[in-house]
């Protein structure tokens, strides 16, 4: 299979774009995520917490992540409760800096994929049509075989503008004539799927050459690392350069899926790294819990400079993809259309009873017709359905029983110090993209309104 998902991380970064004025700093680099305990679609309310906290939510988990990440609690920001971004104050500009989601929904979208079309062949396989003979004799063509042969491979339906970090943001912030840029425009040096040492190193250059201006950073999953390995190392920055600082879903405390998951999972994740098993390493619970104990008062001395809203969201998946996979191949292949095929192959052979080799062709080039035209409509109905992490949030829901958005427990993203935020439900892709034609749970709308009030929460703090 061709893959068709070009990584959107890299080739944005050979379209620079530059902009005058100050900037915000919208830093968010996609992959581990967090997630929030009990979240529910009715929006529970949960209690306001400003620094570590105890955990919240169904037990069980790392100690590490308990001990030292702090509650999933915090005050939920609701669909009534966003405001948007108007214009932002003199002299401050808007930076996102995009991680490796886009690699990682392509390394999802293809694990996904693979099931549909592995659950669809093997299905047709078990086609084996009886065709009862003069004198009680039977002829059975198992034409099963030749049908999954033949098969072409069916690629998820992709929308305009999916997968692509930011997409509505961006579009959003250039319709209000809000300054911003992308980090992954403007600097050659950072690389989402590099370690947590390599991009710190890169922003701490980018924030240097424009120490001049005043930066809110907004940080997305594994670019809450990058990000607060660089400040921690640039203290100069702190309240003049950098003046506060958004994390939406960062893994400080690393996620389990980096650990020891499941072989899938796995390969999964190291392939939206590029194979870069030293990134993965950067996300290990083990990792993170001792890089946070040793830089704990620096960290302390950093929240207090500046203000901190950490976010997240959670969810819990319905089914298995190999479950969904199997069902739905069951649904094309149903009985209804193995019927037909059936009658096409009596049909071929009252035609050449001697000719056998021309009525396995001739009936498994209409079968493959037949199907196409069934998965072309069944996947864009149900493949809405299915959540892009869905594999590895059933993991941790199941087996390490930690609420968490499908990569990293909720567990993992508190800062000492700082304002948590429960977003609405959704996974973790939610807050930076579309994942058409999978399920996306929220809206443009709403992913547009969650950035623009945190930013402008921020920005409240910074005036006070």
């Amino acid at each position: 299979m061709a893959v068709r998902y070009t990584n959107i991380a890299k080739s944005v970064r050979r379209h620079a774009r530059s902009r005058a004025s100050a900037i915000l700093l919208v830093v968010a680099a996609g992959a581990c995520a967090v997630a929030g305990a009990g979240c529910s679609s009715g929006g529970r309310g949960c209690r306001a917490e400003s620094g570590s906290g105890a955990t919240g939510g169904r037990g069980g988990g790392s100690d590490a992540l308990g001990r030292a990440a702090g509650a999933s609690g915090g005050t939920g920001l609701g669909d009534s409760a966003l405001t948007d971004l108007e214009s932002l104050p003199d002299g401050h500009e808007i930076l996102l800096i995009g991680g490796f989601m886009s690699e990682l929904y392509e390394a999802f979208s293809i694990n996904i994929e693979r099931e549909l079309n592995e659950s669809l062949r093997q299905s047709a396989r078990a086609l084996n049509v009886h065709v009862d003979l003069p004198g009680e004799k039977s002829i059975d063509f198992r034409v099963g075989d030749a049908i999954a042969d033949s098969l072409p491979w069916f690629p998820l339906p992709i929308q305009p503008g999916g997968f692509i970090t930011f997409h509505t943001q961006e579009a959003h912030f250039t319709a209000l004539g809000i300054p911003f840029r992308n980090l992954a425009r403007v600097s050659h040096a950072y690389d989402s799927t590099e370690t947590v040492p390599h991009n710190a190193a890169a922003i701490r250059v980018f924030l240097r050459r424009h120490a001049s201006t005043r930066f809110v950073l907004v940080t997305h999953s594994k670019g809450g690392l990058d990000t607060l390995h660089a400040l921690l190392d640039a203290e100069e920055l702190w309240g003049s350069t950098v003046v506060g600082w958004v994390a939406l879903q960062a893994p400080f405390y690393g996620s389990p899926i980096a650990d020891s998951p499941p072989v899938t999972a796995s390969r999964v994740l190291l392939d939206a790294l590029g194979g870069n098993s030293a990134s993965v390493d950067d996300l290990k619970t083990s990792t993170r819990a001792r890089y946070m104990e040793d830089k704990a008062e620096r960290i302390r001395s950093l929240t207090s400079k500046i203000p901190v809203i950490t976010a997240y969201s959670t969810y819990e998946a319905g089914n298995t993809v190999a479950a969904f996979a199997g069902t739905l191949a069951e649904r094309i292949l149903d009985a209804g259309l193995i019927a037909r095929i059936s009658q096409i192959v009596r049909e071929n052979y009252a035609e050449t009873p001697r000719d056998i080799s021309g009525v396995v062709s001739r009936s498994t080039a209409a079968a493959v017709t037949l199907i196409r035209a069934r998965v072309t409509t069944a996947l864009s109905e149900s493949v809405a359905a299915i959540g892009l992490m869905d594999l590895t949030n059933i993991y941790m829901n199941a087996v390490r029983d930690e609420p968490n958005d499908g990569l990293v427990p909720a567990a993992s993203t508190g800062l000492p110090g700082v304002t948590r935020r429960r977003l609405p439900l959704g996974d973790h892709a939610s807050p930076v993209m579309d994942v058409d034609p999978l399920k996306n749970f929220w809206t443009a709308e709403r992913r547009n309104g969650v950035t623009s009030s945190l930013i402008a929460e921020v920005l409240a703090s910074e005036q006070e």
